[in-house]
């Protein structure tokens, strides 16, 4: 993954994000009415700074286009998208920019962490409007993954659902490292019923609605072998767990032969060796138990077959299969939602995108090959989960990339410009076939809705970012790490930062959430 230096901010930008958020309260749902408002309690000191957020143990903050472009869809995936806009000229350096240039390291720190907690005030000042859930917690060590679990479970006697999720931690060799799963109660989605309705705010629910706390807890620490760079569970098997560490290897953990108090002894169920480097990218194979692929820094895929190779405990394993189709740095892979049996895609630092067959001869030779793809470094890949033949890319030039499989020559059939940093990964909304989420080192998470696709905006609209950009989580004041949407509340997101925060948050209903035109507040189920 691109490594490049964060962008310093300017005014523009800071105007921008500081505008965005403050105004993203009076945006109206995408189908024209505000229902429902977020339930939190606000907090009014500011966040602490990137360089001291680690020093808090824990913090609740609110709770509660080249060629002509193939056919491609938003809503449907029909309607042709329209190419991006030509490139216009860059604006002349601000003042505030030239300041920045002429600083010196440390006031130009000193300068970007004054910008960065006035822009978690303004966050935070409308952060009641934003959200219908917000919870904040400082972990001990950052996580550099996380993961919803696919479970839910009712907690007995009231209303919230327990949720569980994978983390893990990132002590820099100062500590114990640990694979982690924790538990968090969770209100259910918010209601269409008469009964939530606030006769003070005219709204559906409201601030302060919220009749249960929100309530996290790590259950279970299994000793890692260094940080956890990621980790993701076996679909047939939740309990199955990979990791990537530090040292080389892949890690097969089966977390139900781990006590939830950790004791001194890394025992992982099983070793993949073969790679000669770390790394962040693995994925187990949706539709063949036991199988997985990782890429690594050493340029490579490797392909793991565990119910092959896997004869017991502490095993350590050799690759079923070496793929060399990059020449720089892997970055992501990921198998093909409908056709993963046998195609899956990796993305890296060499600019290209590789579909592969595992039934092919030719380790190097890709079945669809997307050469430069992105200007700069290719960091994440994501399959349309719905539409088989869309697929995404995030990039360090700063921009999202949508793709048809059909037409590799083609290049991007649409781009997406908002984050001001390198984007980190992006992931397609479980659900909702147009929407698709970013993160970036920008310290944001931006929603894209691809169906405002060439919708008119206003001089002032404009400002704010291309008609796509749907909604901006604003919450972290460090680099993003990774972010999970949650399939059991689909509009439910974790993510994770470099300023050892867990944000658990679902953004406000009528916000994001398409609602009836025929749906007035007067006219909900009062069920």
């Amino acid at each position: 993954m691109s490594t490049s230096p964060r962008t310093s901010p300017n005014n523009g930008h800071t105007r921008k994000n500081s505008r965005m958020l403050s105004q993203l309260a009076a945006v109206p749902t995408r189908g024209g009415h505000s229902i429902y408002h977020v339930d939190v309690n606000r907090e009014d000191e500011p966040a602490p700074a990137a360089a001291t957020a680690a020093a808090a143990e824990t913090s609740v903050a609110p709770t509660a286009t080249a060629a002509p472009a193939p056919s491609v869809s938003a809503k449907s995936i029909q309607p042709s998208l329209p190419p991006p806009p030509p490139p216009s000229a860059p604006p002349p350096p601000t003042d505030f920019e030239i300041e920045m240039a002429n600083a010196s390291a440390e006031d130009r720190e000193i300068m970007q962490n004054k910008i960065i907690n006035e822009e978690y005030k303004i966050w935070k000042k409308n952060s009641v409007f934003l959200y219908d859930i917000m919870y904040s917690r400082a972990l001990d060590w950052p996580t550099l993954t996380t993961q919803w679990l696919p479970d839910v479970k009712e907690v007995p006697g009231k209303s919230s659902r327990n949720h569980r999720l994978l983390i893990g931690t990132h002590t820099s060799g100062q500590q114990q490292d640990f694979l982690q799963i924790a538990h968090i109660n969770l209100p259910p989605p918010p209601s269409m019923s008469m009964a939530n309705y606030n006769e003070n705010t005219k709204e559906l629910g409201g601030h302060g609605a919220a009749k249960e706390p929100i309530v996290f807890s790590v259950v279970q620490k299994i000793p890692h072998p260094g940080e956890v760079n990621k980790a993701r569970y076996q679909p047939q098997n939740p309990n199955i767990i990979a990791t990537w560490s530090p040292h080389h290897n892949v890690y097969v953990w089966d977390r139900s032969k781990h006590p939830s108090v950790p004791g001194t002894d890394i025992k992982p169920q099983a070793t993949l060796k073969g790679h000669t480097a770390e790394g962040f990218a693995v994925e187990w194979n949706p539709f063949v138990e036991g199988q997985l692929v990782s890429g690594s820094e050493d340029k490579t895929v490797n392909l793991w077959d565990m119910q092959r190779d896997f004869k017991r405990d502490n095993s350590t394993l050799a690759p079923a299969r070496t793929f060399t189709q990059h020449s720089a740095v892997v970055n992501d892979v990921q198998y093909h939602p409908q056709h993963g049996k046998n195609l899956f895609g990796s993305v890296s630092d060499d600019l290209t995108v590789c579909i592969m067959d595992i039934r092919s001869k030719s380790p190097d030779r890709p079945a669809i090959h997307f050469k430069n793809a992105h200007k700069d470094a290719i960091n994440s890949l994501s399959f349309h989960p719905k539409h088989d033949k869309l697929f995404a890319t995030g990039s360090a030039d700063k921009t999202i990339g949508v793709f048809d499989l059909r037409f590799p020559d083609h290049g991007k059939i649409h781009s997406l410009e908002g984050h001001k940093d390198i984007i980190t990964k992006v992931d397609w909304h479980p659900m909702d076939a147009s929407i698709i989420a970013s993160s970036s080192n920008d310290r944001r998470i931006i929603f894209w809705d691809l169906s405002k696709g060439g919708a008119e905006q206003t001089p002032e609209d404009a400002e704010d970012g291309p008609p796509e950009m749907l909604f901006m989580h604003g919450g972290h004041t460090n680099r993003i790490s990774d972010f999970s949407w949650n399939k059991n509340d689909p509009w439910v997101m974790c993510s994770t930062g470099e300023d050892n925060l867990v944000q658990v948050w679902r953004a406000s209903r009528h916000l994001v959430e398409t609602m009836p035109a025929s749906v007035h507040r007067r006219e909900v189920s009062a069920s």
